[in-house]
């Protein structure tokens, strides 16, 4: 029972890790919205209070 357990667990953090790698790839890949981040671009409904 504790081999199951063991390889679950094992499993579960070979997963965790694989998407956390294959978001941070996605993230620094997208490019293509490089004029996203600019507030001065954005709607002023859609900037937060204070910025």
């Amino acid at each position: 029972m504790t081999g199951a357990v063991a390889v679950s667990a094992l499993v579960g953090l070979l997963s965790l890790l694989a998407g956390v790698a294959l978001g941070w790839h996605l993230r620094s890949s997208s490019d293509w919205c490089a004029d996203c981040a600019r507030t001065e671009q954005s709607p002023h409904s859609l900037q937060r209070p204070g910025v």
